[in-house]
C-alpha cells in the first residue's frame, strides 16, 4: 500500500518562505519588497478611483499589466513597473521613517 501523506510547511514571513525555497538572502528581500510595492500598488489604484484605461495612459504601462496588478496577480510585473503604476495614481510616497 502505497504512503500518500503529504508533508506540508508553513512559513510565517518572507524570510522563512525563502529558507523553504532555498532562496539567498537577496532573493528573499527582492521577493518581500515587491509584495509590498504589490500591495501598495493595490491599494493605490482602489484608493485613486481611476480606470485602468486612465492609469494605462498616465503610466505608459501595458493594460495587461495593470489589470494584473489590479487583481493581485504581479507575477509577470517588474519593480519599475509597479512604481510607474503607483505614481500614476498621484500616490505620493515617502520615505521610510528613521527607527
Amino acid at each position: 500500500m502505497k504512503n500518500n501523506k503529504k508533508n506540508y510547511v508553513v512559513a510565517k514571513n518572507a524570510e522563512e518562505l525563502g529558507k523553504i525555497l532555498g532562496l539567498s538572502e537577496s532573493d528573499s528581500a527582492l521577493m518581500k519588497y515587491k509584495a509590498n510595492l504589490t500591495t501598495l500598488a493595490v491599494r493605490a489604484i482602489e484608493k485613486s478611483q481611476l480606470t485602468v484605461n486612465e492609469i494605462v495612459k498616465r503610466s505608459g504601462v501595458a493594460r495587461s499589466k495593470v489589470s494584473a496588478v489590479k487583481n493581485g496577480a504581479s507575477v509577470s510585473v517588474s519593480c519599475d513597473l509597479l512604481v510607474k503604476i503607483i505614481a500614476a495614481t498621484g500616490l505620493e510616497m515617502a520615505p521610510p521613517k528613521a527607527a
